[in-house]
């Protein structure tokens, strides 16, 4: 009876410590990725996950979702973002991530008293207060940032008060919903210059700090003079993506996850599609290349299906062999004429060989 007890005790503890294990591993994760992503200059794989200081690199025409807890920024092509820091202590989450260059989409979950999240660029800190908004920074240090919903405090980078940046964000005007702000690095030297000046006259102490950053307050927040406001259509095309920037569901995830693995160890030179309800993914290289919506159903002949969507036109055998792609900007429509492929690009039919698809 006493083993038998020794024996559930050990189990009882085995259970607790993966879960825990996995609660950590969950709370920071790669949720997709598609194109070129490396990790730490090794390649991105879903579902890995993300630890404080890791660094995320985009190439072109390639995104990275990245979940922390209920949050979920993407992290478009060309960029570099540092998940600079990720605290949790007693159900309370504080946030802090980098941008060096690039863009940044964010969705962060709604906060409660005392928990941060804040997006650092070499010129400005973002600090939001329940909203979704995208950060840009650029070449030059400049940064732009766009405000869909909600609200979001922004301050030049100073370097000499940044370890107080949280006190400088609380008294900050916002940006509200359809509001830009734009913020050069000569902005941030003119800033700095500032509070250079205010520190030589008194002091670095904390008390000294304190009013270091009452003095120079104006010059390190945004004023509101200095914001702008969306065009409408601008503004409604950023919002459609900040609209499908969320988790994927799970079993999807796990669906890529297989054939990108399959993939990886058998190469198909064409690569391998998959086709779910909502998506289509195109995986080569070990890597998704591609996702589409799927607008019509495939189209199914002896042994292949054909489908169409968005951007490209694809034939591939049932087992999601593709044996060959065609780009074309497509209205998803598509239809089997004897040996021919008729696929409707603006309204217009055009016809394709449907061994080849060379276009006739």
């Amino acid at each position: 009876m006493k083993r038998s007890l020794v024996y559930l005790v050990i189990i009882s503890l085995a259970i607790i410590g993966s879960c825990s294990k996995q609660k950590v591993d969950d709370y920071a994760s790669i949720a997709f990725s598609i194109g070129d992503v490396k990790k730490n200059g090794q390649l991105a794989v879903i579902g890995e996950a993300i630890n404080q200081r890791d660094i995320i690199e985009t190439g072109a025409l390639s995104s990275c979702d990245i979940k922390i807890g209920d949050s979920i920024i993407r992290i478009k092509e060309k960029s570099k973002a540092i998940m600079a820091q990720f605290l949790r202590k007693d159900g309370i989450e504080n946030t802090t991530l980098g941008l060096d260059i690039g863009k940044m989409i964010c969705k962060p979950k709604k906060l409660l008293k005392n928990e941060s999240f804040l997006v650092k660029t070499p010129t400005a800190v973002a600090g939001v207060r329940g909203t979704n908004f995208s950060v840009e920074a650029d070449a030059k240090k400049t940064t732009r940032i766009k405000v869909f919903e909600g609200k979001v405090a922004v301050v030049k980078r100073v370097e000499a008060v940044e370890e107080h940046v949280d006190k400088i964000i609380e008294v900050a005007p916002v940006i509200e919903e359809k509001e830009k702000v734009v913020i050069t690095a000569d902005d941030v030297k003119k800033a700095e210059k500032k509070v250079e000046v205010i520190i030589a006259k008194e002091g670095e102490s904390p008390e000294a700090i304190e009013k270091v950053i009452a003095i120079a307050k104006e010059e390190i927040v945004v004023s509101k003079d200095k914001v702008g406001k969306f065009k409408p259509e601008d503004f409604n095309d950023e919002k459609q993506e900040i609209i499908k920037v969320e988790e994927k569901p799970k079993d999807v995830v796990k669906e890529v996850v297989k054939v990108v693995k399959k993939d990886k160890q058998v190469p198909k030179p064409e690569g391998q599609l998959l086709v779910t309800r909502y998506e289509i993914y195109f995986v080569k290289n070990g890597r998704v290349e591609w996702e589409g919506k799927v607008v019509s159903p495939p189209t199914k002949a002896d042994d292949k299906i054909y489908i169409a969507s968005g951007d490209y036109i694809f034939c591939a055998k049932l087992d999601g062999t593709v044996l060959w792609r065609k780009k074309l900007a497509n209205d998803g429509k598509i239809e089997l004429e004897g040996d021919k492929l008729a696929v409707y690009a603006g309204g217009q039919k055009k016809i394709f060989n449907k061994l080849t698809g060379e276009e006739e």
